[in-house]
C-alpha cells in the first residue's frame, strides 16, 4: 500500500499485506465506447485481516476500457461490502491499469487484463464512506502482480465436481434401496 487514510491507518496500517481476486464475464454487451455495466461476478480484496467483497446489490459495477492513442485505461469500479472500520464502511474498490503510451491495450473488447510489463501505471483505491459526518477516505496502492484465470475453465471444474457429487449421492440411495443380507 502507498496511502492509508489518517483514521484507517491504526486499523490497516502501511505494512499489511494485500492480496485479491476479481472475476467477470467477457461475454458481457458494451453500452456506449468499452463500458461494460454489470461485467463484475465476483471481487475479493484482503488487506492484512480485513476483507472486502463485491457488493451485488451495490449501485457500481462497471468495467470501462479506452484504446486511445494517448493513453490507454482498464477500469474496473465496483460497490463492495465489508465490516465497519469505526464510523467508516467499505463503499467502492477502482483498479486502473493504464499506458500512458497507448500501446497496451488494442480496441475495447472485454478480453484478459493487459499485461503488467506493458503497463505504465497499476493501481487501486479502496474507499470508505464515513457514516456519522459525511465524506470519504481511502486506502491505495500499486499493483505488482495480475494473472489472468479464464472463467471457463473454473465452471468446467465446478460442473465436474458437481456432477461428481451427484453420482456419489445417487450411488447412495440405490445402496438403500437395496435389501440387506443378513
Amino acid at each position: 500500500m502507498s496511502d492509508v487514510n489518517r483514521p484507517l491507518r491504526s486499523t490497516l496500517p502501511l505494512t499489511s499485506s494485500v492480496s485479491g481476486t476479481f472475476q467477470y464475464d467477457n461475454e458481457t454487451p458494451q453500452v456506449g465506447n468499452g463500458r461494460y455495466p454489470g461485467a463484475v461476478q465476483n471481487l475479493s480484496l484482503t488487506i492484512g485481516t480485513y476483507s472486502v467483497n463485491l457488493d451485488p446489490m451495490g449501485e457500481t459495477n462497471v468495467i470501462r476500457i479506452t484504446d486511445n492513442p494517448s493513453g490507454d485505461l482498464f477500469r474496473l469500479s465496483t460497490s463492495v461490502n465489508g465490516s465497519p472500520i469505526g464510523a467508516y464502511t467499505p463503499m467502492l474498490f477502482r483498479l486502473d491499469l493504464s499506458d500512458e503510451d497507448g500501446l497496451a491495450i488494442t480496441g475495447t473488447a472485454l478480453n484478459n487484463p493487459p499485461s503488467l510489463g506493458d503497463l505504465s501505471s497499476t493501481r487501486w483505491r479502496l474507499m470508505f464512506e464515513n457514516n456519522i459526518g459525511g465524506g470519504t477516505v481511502r486506502i491505495q496502492g500499486a499493483i505488482n502482480s495480475l494473472t489472468a484465470v479464464p472463467l471457463p475453465a473454473a465452471v468446467i471444474l465446478f460442473g465436474a465436481g458437481l456432477i461428481s457429487l451427484v453420482g456419489l449421492g445417487a450411488g447412495g440411495l440405490r445402496n438403500l434401496r437395496r435389501p440387506h443380507q443378513a
